[in-house]
Parts: structure tokens; C-alpha cells; sequence
């Protein structure tokens, strides 16, 4: 007996997806078909008839007597009368869909256009109608593609359809291509086909199941005749730009539709020969270079393609979660079937002869249905960091800050007094520390022989710096670049640390002799002088090396040269992965907090022209980003696009530049501080600026990560004050791993968490604000 698995299998194997899509007609007035028509109706015990040829001749006799209401008795002698004798039978022509052995009785070729284009009249005209006819539309990728070829074919706007597309139809295809799960597995060109077949079986289609490529491209342009109009729907970059290049060669119009705020893209190179491709978006980029990129790869040339500030919140969202928790951008049922549609009106106003000028144009339903209740619009430019959130206890500080006097902190009568050049020669070695973010938070006043540091507290004071202790951090590092250098001039140096009981923004005093005195600095580390003009962030990704026992002993001489501080190094290759980990967890905490996303926005300056005019913050080229990284730090800009991506739970590839920046490493390095005061902070910033210097005079390369130990003091002593619950809850988990690789409790203060490595030379470095901004003489 056969069992029903064999059965199965014989009949899988009778209805393996063919590559069938033309229907076969047959004339029985023609006595070939005739007899075909009978082999084929009695050799297929599957064939089903459809026979509405009755219906049909009514339908036509009623549409050709518009002004008149016909009786059923004169519907019939029309009918008749139209026959003239033919049998029913005979008349016009019968179709075979063989795929589904479907065999329909239908009007023949001209009155079946007749009637099926009856309803366009006026909307498309009868002259137009006849000019469409005669025109040729190319269709490249099947996905959007599809409903734009089977809406063209609804109105009959073209009399040839070329469509192209090398895929296969696949389950997650159909949340947007409009067929039936039976043509699954079908390649799209011939399921595309067979629907355009079913709609109208005399439309001239023509398939391209390899889709097109390099050397199939001007067939696919003009065998067969030149095409009026390319319909460019495909996913692959370097195609859609090998289009553009061929179209333009030949003077053929492209339209796109991008399944995105309803944007319809013209290029009407017809009429413009020399037109720069995609508007000029892409420049001259040539569909070699990004040949054989992977989809997250392709992410930057999208957003170019499209426009960043263009795209939908929802769409730029998704593009962090490419290959991570989708597999491509996503695509819309019904975004696909109303720019299917925009998309084939627009291509038959074109072949129509109406004017339709080359440009982006917006049909965005979210906007033009309940826009003015959604607020701003969602292709309207990313508001970045302004209005964002202040942290608490900073409002109305910042550009109203003045440096008090130094009154009430007891002065040296030894102190000499400086002269202007070299008041300015030791300052300027000041403001060339490091700060966090670049952000400078040094008010330098000179009064009665001494240097007050003060700290603008407003400039460092973040979610992400706990009441800006990484802004004492940096003015202990200032301190100590004052103090290399006085000893250059041949100066003695007194550093007297929050000097006025109660007073947390006069971070330091700094008095001056000529003539040895007590309680002076030390002159153990004079030989860093000479680096601190070459010191720099560099966060290039770096080589792999082993960083020697001598280095490691250098650096942490230069640490603990400051009573207290120490330095803790990972080096094995599990932990350095583990810190990476963290590390991305860490910016990914970071960028999906509004609060410490805001700060961030506010650091980076976006053009080398505001670099230059703000002369602060971190310059995004600083940031040695790949093209698909400075993609996805556009995309971020934007707090709607996070705010989705964390509502999702997504947010995975925020973490990958601390991972890449790790993999490299020599080690990660902890420079810590058994308590955390603040001038436990402050002598902690002259341990940085020591190590800093010493890694620049020993070649290697260092990059401050500083956002997982700060964030933990908020956690700690700030008891997660300013950080939603939801952030608070994942910083714990963190913590709980980081303590497992590094010797710290709760009352230690972390002063720096940065990188080493050997690296190419840093691309460009932070600029500083000028002295007059920052040094006051009284």
C-alpha cells in the first residue's frame, strides 16, 4: 500500500516550482489551436474552466452605450448581434495558465484591453492611453519592485514590462509582496509574471530571473527596443548605481521609490544628460567600491542614498539593528503598496509627456494624517543636543561663571612675581591636559603672586561624571603640566590643593620661587616636560602587541610617584575580552540614557568649522570612526531613533566600537585612589597626566574609556541618582562583573580607565580654547 509520505513526495515532484509564466492562448476560429485546445482538455485531468465569456460580451455591449440604462432583453440582442454568428465557444480566446491548470475563456486581445482599461477613461485618456501602449518600463528588484509592476500593469501604462531579480520568493519576502504561499520558492521574476499574466494575458512581460548585472545591463536597457523608464527597486548598491551610470548613457528616465516617508526619487535623464546620479548625494562613487559589502557595510551609502535627515525616525532606528536583531532594513506592507502605487503614477505622468521634473518627493501618510498631532516632523533634522535635559544642581551656571578672587588663602612672601610671557608660557602647559569629552573646565586667575585653578564646573558636571570629579581630575592634570613646566624656567613650585575650607570650585593655588623653600614640588618626573606637547588621545584601532615588563614598570612608577595612587593592568586575552565587553555595554547604557545621550551630543562638534570656532569638545573625525560607525553616530544624534531602539530592546551595536577598540589592545589600565575626595580626584589627575606623559615618551598610543567608572560612582555614592531605574538595574549587573577584574571597593576612587596600544598616528588632535578665554590677571 502507499503510504501518504510517498504520495506527498510524488506530488511535490509533480508541482516543483517551474519556470512557467507565459500563458498559452487559444483561437478555436484557427483550427491549429483548435485541436491543441482538445489534446490540452482531455490530457489534463487537473484542468479547471472558467467560462465567463457571457458576462463578459455584456459588460462590453453595456460600456460601449454609456448614456443608456440597457434592459436585459436588449443587453442579449446586442450580444447577438455582436457574435454575428460565432459560436460562444469560439469566440475570442482561451488562456492556459499552466501553473495552476487554469484555462479561462476570455475577450480577445483589443476588446478585452477595451474593456478592462474602460474605467481609466478621462483619468487616462484615450490618446494616452494609446501613447502608453506603445511604451517600455523596466522593473529591477522584485520586492517593492513588484507592486509597482503589477499597479502599472492594473492601469495599463505601459505596453512592455521588463522585470529583473535573481532572488527566489522566501516566507519573510511575503509581509510585502502581495501572492500566495503556493509560490513560495518561485523565482520573483516568474511569480511576478504569473499575477501580471492572471491581470491581463496580452501585456508583453519579458523575465530577467539572473537580474541584472555589469554585463547584462544594456541588454536588459535595450534589447528588444530602448526602455522609456527604469524602475530601480533593487537592494544591491553597486547595481543601483551601475543603473544610473547606463541609464544616463542612454538618456533614460530612472524613478525610484524608497518604502520611506512615501519618498518617490526622479532622475529625468532624458532631459538632462549630464546630471550628476542620485542628485549628487554620492558623488562620483563608483559602483566597484562597494561591490561585495555586507548589509551593515552598506548602512552609510544608504543613508546617503536616502537622506539621514530625511528618514523616518522608525527607519534610522532600524539601521542600528541591522544584523543584529533583524537582518535587513525592514520593509512595510503597506509602505510598499502605497509607493508601489505613487511610484507607477508617477511613471505614467512621465511616459505620458507630462511634466515631471528630476527630484525627491515626500508623501508621507504619518505626516499628512495626523501629522500636526505627532509634533515635529520625522524627516526633519535631529534636534542633537539642544533642549536636552541639564543635570541637576548645573542650571544658570557655566557662561555666568566668574572666578572669585584668591582672598582668604594665606600667600608666600617668598612667591615672585610673574611676568606676562611667562605667566603664559605655564598656563598654556596647563590647558594642554586631558579633560573629559574635551570639555576644559580650567578658570585660571593670577593675583598677588599666585595662580588660582578654578574649577568651571558647568563645563565637566554630567550624568556621566559624577559631581564632576572627571573635572577635578583634569585640573589635577593642568596642575601638573604647570608645575613640569615651571621647573623648565627654572621655578620651584608650592601646589596647594582646595586651599579655602568649603569653597569645592577654587581647585588649587600654585605659588612660585626663585629661591629654594619648603614644602615645594619634587623634581623626580622633570624629564615628562618635553611630552606634553605631544600628548594626545589617539583611539585608532590598534596593532596587537604585548606591552613589555619595562613599560608596565614605567607607567606604574609614574603613578605611584603620587602618594596613594596605583595602577592595576589587564593584559590576558580573556580579560581584555571581558573590559571590552563592559566597556560596550557601558556606551550602549550611555547613548539610550537621554540624559547621558544629551551630554554626549553636547560634546561632539560635527564639522571641522565649529571645531574650529568652539576650539572644545571632541571633533568627530577625532573619533577614528569607520564610515558605517560615523553612519551610525549621525543616526544617533537623534533621540527619537533611541528612544525605539531601547523600547525594542535592541541597541547591540552601539556596543561594537569599545569591543573593536579593545581587540587591539596592549592592556586596559585603572589608575585608582584609596579614597574619593576631592583631592583625592585632584592628586589622581597629576597620576593620569604622569602616566600619560610617560606612555607618549615610550610610544604608546592612549585612550581614555572613562564612562564605566564614572557612571559607577554615580551608582555608588550617588546611589544611582539622575539615572532611571531601568539603567540603574543594568549598571549593577556591570559592576558586578568589573569588580572581578579589578582590586577596587566602594570607596575607591577610579580616576581613569583608558587603553594601550601601538597605533598609527591620531588623525587630528583636540583643539583649546585660547588664553584670554581662560586666564584672568588681576
Amino acid at each position: 500500500m502507499t503510504t501518504w509520505q510517498e504520495l506527498l513526495i510524488e506530488n511535490r515532484q509533480r508541482h516543483a516550482p517551474g519556470a512557467e509564466w507565459r500563458p498559452r492562448l487559444f483561437r478555436p476560429t484557427s483550427e491549429a489551436d483548435a485541436g491543441e485546445l482538445g489534446r490540452l482538455l482531455r490530457g489534463d485531468a487537473r484542468l479547471q474552466v472558467f467560462d465567463t465569456i457571457d458576462r463578459q460580451l455584456a459588460d462590453l455591449v453595456r460600456t460601449r452605450h454609456p448614456s443608456r440604462t440597457l434592459r436585459d432583453d436588449e443587453i442579449a440582442r446586442l450580444v447577438e448581434e455582436h457574435l454575428a454568428g460565432v459560436p460562444r465557444e469560439a469566440y475570442g480566446v482561451w488562456v492556459h495558465y499552466p501553473w495552476s491548470h487554469r484555462l479561462v475563456h476570455l475577450l480577445d486581445r483589443e476588446e478585452f484591453i477595451e474593456l478592462r482599461t474602460n474605467r481609466n477613461k478621462y483619468k487616462i485618456t484615450g490618446e494616452e492611453q494609446e501613447r502608453l501602449a506603445g511604451r517600455r518600463v523596466g522593473v529591477i528588484g522584485l520586492s517593492v519592485g513588484q507592486s509597482v509592476a503589477l499597479t502599472m500593469a492594473l492601469e495599463r501604462s505601459a505596453g512592455e514590462l521588463r522585470i529583473a531579480d535573481f532572488d527566489h520568493l522566501e516566507l519573510s519576502n511575503m509581509n510585502r509582496i502581495r501572492t500566495g504561499v503556493h509560490n513560495l520558492d518561485v523565482p520573483k521574476v516568474y511569480a511576478t509574471a504569473r499575477e501580471i499574466a492572471e491581470l491581463d494575458p496580452f501585456l508583453e512581460v519579458r523575465c530577467f530571473p539572473d537580474g541584472v548585472t555589469a554585463d547584462s545591463m544594456d541588454r536588459f536597457l535595450l534589447e528588444g527596443g530602448e526602455l522609456d523608464l527604469v524602475v530601480d527597486e533593487c537592494d544591491s548598491l553597486d547595481i543601483k548605481l551601475l543603473i544610473r551610470h547606463r541609464a544616463r548613457a542612454h538618456r533614460i528616465p530612472v524613478l525610484m521609490d524608497t518604502s520611506d516617508r512615501g519618498l518617490i526619487d526622479v532622475e529625468r535623464f532624458d532631459l538632462e544628460g549630464d546630471r550628476p546620479i542620485l542628485h549628487g548625494l554620492v558623488g562620483d562613487l563608483s559602483p566597484d567600491l562597494i561591490r561585495g559589502l555586507s548589509t551593515e557595510d552598506k548602512v552609510p551609502y544608504v543613508m546617503r542614498i536616502i537622506g539621514q535627515d530625511t528618514m523616518s525616525v522608525r527607519f534610522r532606528a532600524t539601521l542600528l539593528e541591522v544584523q543584529q536583531t533583524v537582518s535587513t532594513w525592514s520593509q512595510l506592507g503597506s509602505a510598499v503598496v502605497h509607493g508601489g502605487a505613487a511610484a507607477a503614477d508617477t511613471a505614467r505622468r512621465i511616459l505620458a509627456g507630462e511634466p515631471v521634473p528630476s527630484g525627491r518627493y515626500y508623501v508621507d501618510l504619518e505626516q499628512i494624517i495626523g501629522g500636526a498631532q505627532r509634533g515635529q516632523q520625522e524627516g526633519a533634522p535631529a534636534p542633537a543636543a539642544q533642549g536636552a535635559p541639564v543635570p541637576a544642581g548645573t542650571e544658570g551656571r557655566g557662561r555666568a561663571f566668574e572666578p572669585g578672587s584668591l582672598g582668604g588663602v594665606a600667600g608666600d612672601a617668598a612667591a615672585v612675581e610673574l611676568d606676562r610671557g611667562r605667566l603664559e608660557r605655564l598656563v598654556g602647559a596647563g590647558i594642554a591636559a586631558p579633560s573629559g569629552g574635551n570639555c576644559q573646565p580650567w578658570r585660571w586667575v593670577y593675583e598677588a603672586r599666585r595662580l588660582g585653578l578654578f574649577h568651571d564646573r558647568a563645563r565637566s558636571e554630567s550624568l556621566a561624571d559624577f559631581r564632576g570629579a572627571g573635572g577635578v581630575v583634569a585640573l589635577g592634570a593642568a596642575a601638573e603640566n604647570v608645575v613640569l613646566a615651571a621647573h623648565r624656567e627654572g621655578l620651584g613650585v608650592r601646589v596647594s590643593p582646595f586651599p579655602r575650607a568649603g569653597d569645592e570650585d577654587l581647585a588649587a593655588v600654585l605659588e612660585f620661587f626663585e629661591a629654594p623653600v619648603s614644602g615645594v614640588e619634587g623634581h623626580a618626573m622633570d624629564g615628562l616636560v618635553g611630552a606634553i606637547g605631544q600628548r594626545h588621545t589617539n583611539r585608532r584601532v590598534s596593532r596587537r602587541a604585548e606591552l613589555a615588563e619595562e613599560q608596565a614598570a614605567a607607567l606604574l612608577t609614574a603613578v605611584r610617584s603620587i602618594p596613594g595612587a596605583d595602577l592595576q593592568l589587564i593584559r590576558s586575552a580573556a580579560a581584555l575580552q571581558e573590559i571590552g565587553a563592559l566597556l560596550g555595554a557601558a556606551d550602549r547604557l550611555r547613548l539610550l540614557s537621554e540624559r547621558m545621550h544629551a551630554d554626549l551630543m553636547k560634546e561632539i562638534r560635527w564639522t571641522e568649522a565649529e571645531a574650529e570656532a568652539r576650539r572644545d569638545g571632541l571633533f568627530i573625525g577625532s573619533l577614528e570612526l569607520s564610515p558605517t560607525d560615523r553612519a551610525g553616530y549621525d543616526v544617533c544624534r537623534d533621540y527619537r531613533v533611541l528612544e525605539l531602539v531601547r523600547s525594542w530592546g535592541g541597541g547591540k551595536a552601539l556596543e561594537k566600537q569599545a569591543n573593536k577598540a579593545i581587540s587591539g589592545a596592549m592592556a586596559v589600565a585603572l589608575i585608582t585612589m584609596p579614597r574619593a575626595g576631592l583631592e583625592d580626584y585632584f592628586q589622581g589627575g597629576r597620576a593620569m597626566e604622569r602616566a600619560w606623559l610617560t606612555a607618549t615618551q615610550l610610544g604608546i598610543a592612549v585612550y581614555p574609556m572613562a564612562t564605566l567608572p564614572y557612571l559607577f560612582a554615580r551608582l555608588i555614592r550617588g546611589h544611582g541618582e539622575g539615572m532611571d531605574p531601568e539603567t540603574v538595574v543594568a549598571a549593577r549587573a556591570l559592576r558586578e562583573r568589573y569588580v572581578r577584574l579589578f582590586d577596587v571597593t566602594d570607596a575607591t576612587a577610579e580616576i581613569l580607565l583608558f587603553r594601550l596600544s601601538l597605533a598609527d598616528p591620531a588623525s587630528t588632535r583636540s583643539l583649546r580654547r585660547p588664553l584670554e578665554d581662560v586666564l584672568l590677571v588681576r
